[in-house]
């Protein structure tokens, strides 16, 4: 495997590729091998469901079965497999778990060596890289299998590049398209794929997907960051490494005393977002703030109802909404997206885009 940092691998957790297990989502895996057992297997498959909710793990517990001796070989002994689980000396498995299987392809967000980040989007070279792959003589029985993570980071070249394939693919290719938000691509390439939804895991799971890395945390610390992660165990470890039960603590706090924001906490938030090295706890700041406001709105509609909120939280809310319309806090949620978009466009200063989020909000209140 390449050293160059990969645009789907959270830096300190496996890489989705070197996952044996798949926690939550046993009726999607059991639809996708029913297809498979009939003899009408589709060629590609829109794998959708909110980021971090499994899909890539998914993707590669599927190309590590069709890659496998099981899958070839039809079940063996015991007639036709029940699961996409592969025995661990399977020869696929060390080939995928190295990056260098030849009949694994992965289209993702190459690293700009040049400039120290990552492109912005697959782009339509990226797609090119296919051609050597699908040129190649596969060998009897096999697949060639391609991976798409995910296929919303695709500019509308590559796009249109992975559309043509798609309308004839290669003989025996899988293409797995995985995708947070499908309804922005193109409706030729939805069409074409069958989809298959990843609803957000239950607490139930999620405490089991998150055991391993939750040690260290209180019963509450738990609770609120199951709260957060809306079901996503991906967002959940995103939010541990980069301190966001601290931040979401921080966030309640400066607001607690609405319409009056504690400025020493603002302040303190904004100092550290705007560090050196405070780009994670920067892009924290802007996943949260805008996530709790859709929150703030949606518990308003609910009349509080929930049983989902943190301790103080809902007084916290009911302050807000009593001096504002739901309409108006929508409202501040669009400027908010905004000034954070315009911040990336443009490379604004971090701190002051953390001070000017919550300083919008004390402005409706003058």
């Amino acid at each position: 495997m390449s050293d160059l940092p990969q645009s789907d691998k959270l830096d300190g957790y496996p890489h989705p590729q070197d996952t044996t297990r798949l926690i939550g989502h046993e009726s999607a895996e059991a639809r996708f091998l029913d297809n498979f057992l009939s003899d009408r297997f589709h060629h590609a498959w829109l794998i959708t469901g909110a980021k971090g909710v499994g899909k890539a793990t998914f993707a590669y517990r599927a190309a590590k079965f069709l890659l496998s001796r099981q899958a070839s070989g039809g079940g063996g002994l015991f007639g036709p497999p029940d699961t996409l689980d592969v025995p661990e000396d399977d020869p696929a498995l060390a080939l995928i778990h190295a990056g260098s299987h030849s009949g694994l392809a992965v289209l993702r967000r190459q690293y700009d060596t040049k400039n120290k980040k990552f492109y912005t989007a697959i782009r339509v070279d990226d797609v090119r890289t296919l051609s050597p792959f699908f040129q190649l003589t596969a060998s009897e029985g096999s697949w060639r299998i391609v991976i798409i993570d995910p296929v919303d980071d695709m500019n509308t070249s590559a796009a249109n590049a992975i559309l043509k394939t798609l309308e004839e693919p290669p003989k025996k290719t899988l293409f797995l398209l995985l995708s947070h938000t499908p309804a922005g691509l193109l409706p030729t390439i939805r069409s074409r794929c069958r989809q298959l939804a990843l609803r957000p895991l239950d607490d139930a799971h999620m405490r089991a997907v998150l055991a391993p890395h939750c040690e260290t945390l209180s019963p509450g610390e738990l609770d609120m960051l199951l709260t957060l992660s809306e079901g996503s165990p991906g967002k959940a470890l995103r939010l541990l490494e980069a301190g966001g039960l601290e931040i979401f603590t921080s966030l309640l706090d400066i607001f607690r005393e609405y319409p009056r924001l504690d400025a020493e906490k603002l302040h303190a938030l904004a100092d550290k977002s705007g560090l050196k090295d405070g780009d994670t706890r920067y892009r924290s700041v802007c996943e949260i703030y805008p996530w709790w406001l859709t929150r703030l709105v949606r518990a308003a509609s609910e009349d509080f109802t929930g049983d989902t909120l943190i301790p103080g939280e809902a007084d916290i809310m009911k302050r807000m909404i009593s001096r504002h319309l739901p309409s108006a806090w929508a409202e501040l949620w669009e400027k908010g997206n905004e000034l954070i978009k315009r911040a990336d466009s443009i490379n604004l200063d971090r701190k002051q885009v953390v001070l000017n989020l919550f300083l919008n909000v004390e402005r409706m209140s003058r």
